[in-house]
C-alpha cells in the first residue's frame, strides 16, 4: 500500500513540475495538477496541503541534487563552506536564469513573497557553517537578523535585476549576493574574493547539464 501511495505522490510531483515549467507559477493550480495526474484534488492536498509545499520541495530537491552532484565530482570543496556554497549557487542561478521558463517560475514565486518561507532552513544551516568554519562569535539574535537581512536584500536585488535595472553577469550576481553574509560577519575581504574566484574556475570545469530545476 505504501508503494502505491509513494508512486501517486511521485506522479503528482512530476506533473506539477511539468505544469510549472509550461504555464508558470501563477497559472499552475492544484486543480490542473490533479487533472494532469488523473487524481482527485483531495489526493493532491493529501500529499501537498498547498502549492507552496510543492515549490518548497522543488527548491530543496534542486539544491540537494546540486550538492549531491558536487559531492560526487568535487568533494574537496566541502572543506570550505563559502567555496562550496559559491559553486552550488553558480550552478543554481545559471540553470534558473538562463532558461526562460525557469526564470518565469522563479520570478513569480519571488513576487508572491519572500523566499525566506521556502529556503530559510537550508539557508540558515548553510550560513551557520560559515560561522563554525571561520570561528565567528555571534549571538543567535544577531545571526538570525543577518539571515533576514540577506533574504530581504537578495529579493530586492533580484527584482531590480529582472526589471532590467541591474546589468550584471550571472557570475557577478552570485559573487554579489553570496558576499553579503561573509561581509556582515566581517570575514577577510581578500579571502572572500579568492574563494569566489576559485568557485568560478571549479564551476567552469563541471558538466552539470543533467541537473534540472523543473524539467
Amino acid at each position: 500500500m505504501e508503494n502505491k501511495k509513494t508512486s501517486k505522490k511521485d506522479i503528482i510531483y512530476r506533473n506539477a513540475k511539468i505544469l510549472l515549467y509550461e504555464e508558470g507559477y501563477a497559472n499552475c493550480t492544484i486543480k490542473k495538477i490533479a487533472d494532469k495526474s488523473n487524481v482527485p484534488v483531495s489526493l493532491v492536498h493529501y500529499y501537498f496541503k498547498k502549492k507552496e509545499e510543492i515549490i518548497r520541495s522543488i527548491y530543496h530537491d534542486f539544491l540537494n541534487d546540486i550538492e549531491f552532484f558536487l559531492y560526487r565530482n568535487k568533494p574537496e570543496i566541502f572543506s570550505n563552506s563559502i567555496l562550496s556554497h559559491a559553486v552550488t549557487s553558480r550552478i543554481y542561478y545559471h540553470i534558473i536564469l538562463t532558461n526562460p521558463n525557469n526564470r518565469r517560475v522563479y520570478l513569480e514565486v519571488m513576487k508572491h513573497g519572500s523566499n525566506y518561507r521556502i529556503l530559510n532552513k537550508y539557508t540558515t544551516k548553510t550560513y551557520y557553517k560559515y560561522v563554525e568554519d571561520n570561528n565567528v562569535i555571534i549571538s543567535k539574535e544577531l545571526f538570525d537578523a543577518y539571515v533576514l537581512m540577506d533574504f530581504g536584500a537578495r529579493r530586492e536585488f533580484l527584482l531590480q535585476y529582472f526589471d532590467g535595472n541591474i546589468n550584471l553577469s550571472i557570475h557577478d550576481i552570485v559573487s554579489t549576493l553570496n558576499g553579503l553574509i561573509p561581509r556582515m560577519l566581517k570575514l577577510n575581504q581578500h579571502f572572500i574574493d579568492s574563494m569566489f574566484m576559485d568557485s568560478i574556475s571549479i564551476y567552469n570545469s563541471l558538466d552539470y547539464s543533467d541537473l534540472k530545476f523543473l524539467i
